[in-house]
């Protein structure tokens, strides 16, 4: 019998909080000008004066970023992943460093709109659906995926509970395995969350499942106090979880010239379509970019199965693969990032590059 193991994060993981800072960043550059071009990693850690975050890369000029803005987005982000009750990580002595840099004049060069836009960096990129869910994402993911998104609201309701968790699922055998890492209070009485807990998996996951809650016992240090955050370290849990391989590069902090991110959307939406259109039961895209170049290096979709339906590849030429035109279809310097990277980057309804389109 074969098993599946997945795992999901929270948005007050330190990790997603680096992300999520890095993403605010790049909403807001690119609010101030739609031709920003941004490369913004974050890293945070809680210290013995209360906290450092330390945000860094490059970004167009035109962007017009300052420290200013970079203190008020990291403020706001905090405000809303971690809770004023857990007060290790001091707000009022918190250190922000912005080493923001201005871009590469090489890369600009390289990605130069006036004519065809290459791509911002060479790489690989993934994309996967299947149709064994309603959301196209793997079976053991999506499901982790759901736990993980009530357990955020929870989180969020009760006063006893950090913004910190991960939860993870393991399938394959008669009963589902959950384990369920959050932060709490110290007078939290775990038995009560335990059972809080059990009725929240049971929506999720088809009859008897055994959890295993808190299993290094309490967890009252949590976010970048307990642990450090850094920027596109939780690529596996951003797409499809460990089932599926992994591109390249994270996503978070991109504005959509680099193919890390856009052309993991594209790749998304390609394979998304295919199983929607009933030409494949799942499938798998790959894409390979040279920075630079608009034409990706490799376009290559496997759907698993031995005979290949004779209308795919009319299909797949229907999506154009290059940076401009990905941009473009799935309106990608419309984006609101500051919300597209929780709870992966796939599998939510409302954005662009889950659209089933009328082809």
């Amino acid at each position: 019998m074969s098993l599946t193991t997945a795992e999901t994060v929270s948005p007050g993981h330190p990790d997603k909080i680096a992300d999520l800072i890095s993403d605010y960043v790049l909403a807001e550059a690119l609010s101030n000008n739609r031709s920003s071009k941004v490369a913004v990693e974050t890293f945070l850690t809680g210290t013995s004066n209360g906290g450092l975050v330390v945000v860094g890369g490059e970004i167009s000029e035109k962007a017009r970023i300052n420290d200013k803005n970079v203190e008020e987005i990291v403020r706001e982000v905090l405000s809303i992943t971690i809770k004023s009750s857990f007060p290790d990580f001091d707000l009022d002595k918190l250190q922000i460093l912005n080493v923001l840099t201005p871009q590469s004049e090489e890369i600009r060069l390289a990605v130069e709109e006036e004519k065809e836009q290459g791509a911002g960096d060479q790489g690989i990129m993934i994309g996967f659906a299947t149709n064994s869910t309603e959301s196209f994402m793997p079976e053991t993911f999506d499901m982790s995926r759901k736990i993980q998104i009530a357990l955020w609201k929870m989180q969020n309701d009760n006063p006893l509970l950090g913004l910190d968790s991960k939860v993870q699922v393991t399938t394959g055998e008669s009963k589902a395995k959950v384990v369920v890492s959050t932060q709490h209070r110290e007078e939290i009485d775990m038995d009560d969350l335990s059972k809080s807990v059990e009725i929240l998996i049971s929506e999720f996951v088809d009859g008897n499942f055994a959890l295993d809650l808190n299993p290094s016992g309490s967890f009252i240090k949590g976010g970048p106090s307990g642990d450090t955050g850094l920027t596109g370290r939780k690529t596996v849990a951003d797409a499809y979880g460990p089932t599926i391989p992994v591109g390249g590069g994270a996503f978070s902090g991109k504005d959509p010239s680099k193919v890390d991110r856009s052309g993991a959307y594209a790749a998304r939406h390609l394979a998304k379509n295919i199983v929607a259109h009933g030409l494949a039961k799942k499938c798998l895209v790959r894409i390979a970019y040279a920075i630079g170049k608009a034409d990706p290096y490799e376009v290559t979709v496997d759907t698993f199965e031995k005979n290949r339906n004779n209308k795919l590849n009319d299909f797949i030429n229907k999506f154009d693969m290059r940076p401009r035109s990905i941009i473009e279809r799935l309106q990608l310097l419309d984006v609101d990032y500051r919300k597209d990277g929780l709870f992966s980057h796939f599998g939510n309804h409302d954005r662009k590059w889950e659209q089933i389109e009328d082809i």
